[in-house]
């Protein structure tokens, strides 16, 4: 039962200690109820006051989860085993009458019900524990060690996580910080434990609800290969072991430091175009080991896991993850040109025909992400900084190349910014820094690509697959609905105009404020409602700081999108395209 604290507990008293330790132990007593148990030892605390938080949200997936809200049966007792008194002062804090006491021992249920890779589920069978979401820290003490010893159900035979195994302990894990722990999720149960080696570094794959019929030697080779693509390009291992935690039920990924949750439908890895689309995902998770652990804005770490950690720099982090996972299997021989080109293609197509594009930036969307329910839910009037993000790394790497004379290349952008920011400085880079590393491997001012990353207007493919000798071909057919062709952003007082196309161009130009449409206040919603509403042929009523604008809306397009070899491509472009889209 919670015991009120005594008034004279109210004052925080400081819990610095130079001894302080943290041992946890994880069981399952009840795994039918969906509860696991968790018991929190923490030694070497001062002062009579302590408080103990829980984060409120999951590092890769941007999004506060209120993970306090699962916590039940909260009790406290001193090293001798007499209770505590404590309350709960915030939604994912609990203060503790310490008493000056130097061991303080927390326990507590966490009811695991949601199969999601950010979130705790237990089942009879096999539980998933994400880690923000059941272990507890103390303000100011995120840099200490701490210890975990997983206590499985009888039955249960295998533990994969990143954590580091503790020598002669069974079953007992080290983190040298909280941030190393909160990285590391728990697979348990009896999925199958296999593994491969890269360059003498051990590889390991807990692997659950894949066909038979999936060869797994075929399996392992491919992943080795994968990985060996992506560390050759980046010149390094930085991890002494990694974990793939295959899930084959539900969607979702996350990265972390040394390991990667991923949930899919393991009956998808039968046909080939579902095992290659696998790989590019699997791909992706993996590459965020160099590109968001370890090269990231620099809000990304330390991070604050009280609140939302706003960053414009998402289609950097996550969108060149997207563009590098199918590099890469080009790169490995697991894909091919054709396939990445006609995969790129799609993405164009996607952009183009969801209207949010006309709407959202690809910074705004990153900087936006956490109020969403989730990245791009509403095409309509926003963009996934995924897809356009992986547009603009391309886009950039042939700029780079192109204005170098194929000397220089974003894997040598990327390179720099891990030597440089994660090697030496040992801190995140800022958006002018990313710039700035672009700019100098280029040679050259990349201003247009910068721009189109920062504000919703139409991007000129053409010239920069031009670079590399191939043509995009962009085809419009009749789609369904209005069109007013109106690239803006929402600004204080309206709209901005950042670019015209089509009907647009009929009273409208870059730089206008729209304040009204149709009579009601300019917002993005009110815009898209308005032409949603609306028929082709129909009018469209706006009023700008310069005065009323009457639009006749045309058809809405359908694009379509391919990228081919251009006939007699010059020395160069064919230069750029060989070692761009090479085979190692």
């Amino acid at each position: 039962m919670q015991r009120a604290l005594a008034a004279c507990c109210f004052l925080l008293v400081s819990a610095c200690a130079f001894s302080q330790s943290f041992q946890f132990e994880i069981s399952i007593p009840r795994a039918a109820e969906h509860v696991v148990h968790v018991k929190m030892r923490s030694e070497g605390l001062s002062g009579e006051v302590q408080d103990f938080k829980m984060p409120a949200w999951m590092p890769g997936y941007y999004r506060l989860m209120d993970y306090a809200k699962n916590v039940a049966d909260f009790q406290v007792k001193d090293g001798a085993g007499h209770a505590l008194a404590w309350e709960k002062v915030t939604r994912n804090t609990w203060r503790v009458a310490t008493g000056a006491t130097p061991a303080v021992i927390l326990d507590y249920d966490v009811t695991g019900t949601v199969s999601f890779v950010a979130q705790s589920f237990v089942g009879d069978r096999r539980a998933y524990l994400a880690p923000p979401g059941l272990f507890l820290h103390v303000p100011g003490q995120l840099a200490r060690p701490a210890t975990v010893t997983v206590l499985p159900p009888a039955g249960w035979e295998r533990i994969a996580t990143g954590l580091d195994r503790v020598a002669g302990r069974t079953n007992t894990f080290s983190a040298v910080n909280f941030d190393v722990l909160y990285d590391a999720p728990i697979l348990m149960g009896n999925q199958e434990a296999l593994r491969f080696e890269v360059k003498g570094v051990p590889h390991f794959v807990a692997l659950e609800n894949v066909p038979a019929s999936v060869d797994r030697t075929t399996l392992l080779a491919d992943l080795a290969r994968m990985v060996q693509a992506a560390t050759a390009m980046m010149g390094d291992i930085p991890y002494t072991h990694y974990s793939f935690l295959m899930m084959g039920t539900g969607n979702g990924g996350i990265e972390h430091l040394n390991s990667a949750s991923i949930a899919f439908n393991g009956n998808s890895l039968t046909t080939p175009d579902g095992y290659r689309g696998w790989l590019s995902y699997v791909a992706h998770e993996y590459f965020h080991n160099f590109n968001v652990k370890r090269i990231r804005p620099i809000v990304l770490g330390p991070f604050d896991y009280d609140r939302e950690n706003l960053t414009n720099m998402l289609w950097v982090s996550e969108g060149l993850s997207v563009y590098y996972q199918d590099l890469l299997l080009v790169r490995a021989a697991l894909a091919t040109r054709e396939q990445y080109l006609a995969k790129m293609g799609a993405a164009m197509a996607r952009f183009a025909n969801a209207t949010g594009h006309l709407y959202q930036s690809a910074t705004e969307s990153s900087f936006n992400t956490w109020g969403n329910s989730g990245v791009g839910t509403d095409r309509n009037t926003t963009i996934s900084y995924y897809d356009n993000g992986a547009m603009l790394g391309a886009m950039l790497d042939l700029a780079i190349r192109h204005e170098s004379r194929n000397r220089q290349s974003l894997d040598d952008v990327m390179r720099a910014l891990y030597r440089t920011y994660y090697r030496e400085k040992q801190r995140g880079f800022t958006d002018a820094e990313f710039r700035q590393a672009c700019e100098t491997a280029a040679g050259a001012s990349l201003a247009e690509i910068f721009e189109y990353a920062s504000a919703p207007m139409q991007m000129d493919y053409a010239k920069y697959f031009a670079y590399a000798g191939l043509t995009v071909e962009a085809t419009a057919s009749a789609g369904n609905g209005a069109y007013a062709g109106i690239h803006a952003q929402a600004r204080e007082g309206g709209l901005e105009v950042v670019d015209v196309e089509g009907p647009a161009r009929q009273g409208l130009r870059a730089g206008d404020m729209i304040v009204e449409v149709e009579g009601a206040k300019a917002t993005v919603k009110a815009l898209h409602e308005a032409i949603a509403g609306k028929q082709a042929g129909g009018k469209l009523h706006l009023k700008t700081a310069r005065g009323e604008v009457e639009l006749e809306l045309a058809v809405a397009p359908k694009w379509s999108f391919a990228i081919r070899p251009a006939a007699g491509p010059a020395g160069l472009q064919s230069e750029i395209l060989e070692s761009w889209l090479r085979t190692r």
